[in-house]
This record gives structure tokens, sequence and C-alpha cells, in this order.
């Protein structure tokens, strides 16, 4: 019995520091204060300095609003022709293809023009809850994917620290 705890115990080491490594990078999932120092996970720390503009890729620079332009001017067309019709009947007489011709080329200037500004605007204003839904609902599942995908690596940890433990034993044995 003595022969196998000197194996069994490296062994267990070497297991709890392969599993300790994934839970050290996401615990704690949110951040605590012990003794006045807080403490959050590496994940938590790394989330919290992501800019949502790295993430998603520069919409306010270059050609972006032309991509969508086929869109908006169908959306509209459909607008001007079908539900402007629908709500206010009266308006139908007075605007002819021409008139909504004039009103789309405006509407689409403008659009143009504050769609830079709208698109920063958005993402400054979900980047706050973007971020917090990162580190509290993905670094739980992330953290569970981690250890499922490690379980091999935890048994090899485990499996080497059982020889080294073997050897260690023979030489102590040996001395």
């Amino acid at each position: 019995m003595q022969l196998l705890l000197l194996p069994l115990l490296v062994a267990g080491f070497g297991w709890l520091i392969s599993w300790g490594f994934i839970k050290l990078l996401f615990f704690p999932h949110r951040s605590i204060r012990v003794v006045g120092i807080q403490w959050q996970s590496l994940f938590s720390k790394k989330a919290g300095q992501i800019s949502v503009h790295q993430i998603l890729p520069e919409l306010t620079q270059g050609d972006s609003f032309q991509k969508i332009l086929p869109f908006i001017d169908t959306k509209l067309d459909e607008f001007f022709k079908e539900r402007l019709v629908q709500k206010m009947p009266i308006i139908s007489m007075f605007i002819g293809d021409k008139t909504i011709a004039q009103l789309k080329e405006v509407f689409l200037e403008e659009l143009a023009q504050i769609f830079p500004a709208l698109l920063s605007e958005f993402t400054q204003s979900t980047a706050a809850a973007f971020l917090f839904n990162i580190e509290l609902k993905w670094s739980k599942k992330l953290e569970t994917y981690l250890l499922k995908a490690t379980q091999k690596l935890r048994i090899a940890a485990f499996f080497f620290g059982f020889i080294w433990g073997i050897i260690i034993q023979f030489i102590l044995t040996a001395l």
C-alpha cells in the first residue's frame, strides 16, 4: 500500500494542477472583493478589455452604406407605395411616382449622412450589455466546454504523474 501512496499522490497532484488551471481561467464568474482587493477571473478581466469595435468590422467606414443601399431602397419603395397609402389614403391622391422618387432620394441622402453616427451610437449603447453577457453567460459555458475538452489532458496528467510517482518511489527506496 505504501508503494502506491506516493505515485497516487503525484498523479492526483498532476490531475489537480490541470483541472485547477482551467478553473483559474474562469473563477470567479463575477468579481469579488477579498480583504479590500478585487479579484476576478482572467477571462472576465480580458473580456472587460474587449472593445466592440475590435469584434465588429468597421461598419462606419468605407462602402458599408453602399452595400445595404439596395435593401434600403426596396424598403422605402415598399413603404411609400404600400404602407403609407394604407395608413393615409388621402396622401395617395397627391403622391405620384416622381414625388416618391424625390422623397426616396432625400431620405437616402439623409440616411447616408447619419448612418455612421447611428452605427457608432448603437454599438456603444449595446457594448456594455454585450460584454456583460460575455462575462456572465459565456464564461460558464466556456468553462464547461474546456473542462470536457481537456478531460483527456487531465487523464494524461494523472497517468504521467503516476509514472513520475513510481520513479520517485523507486529512487527513494534505492537510497
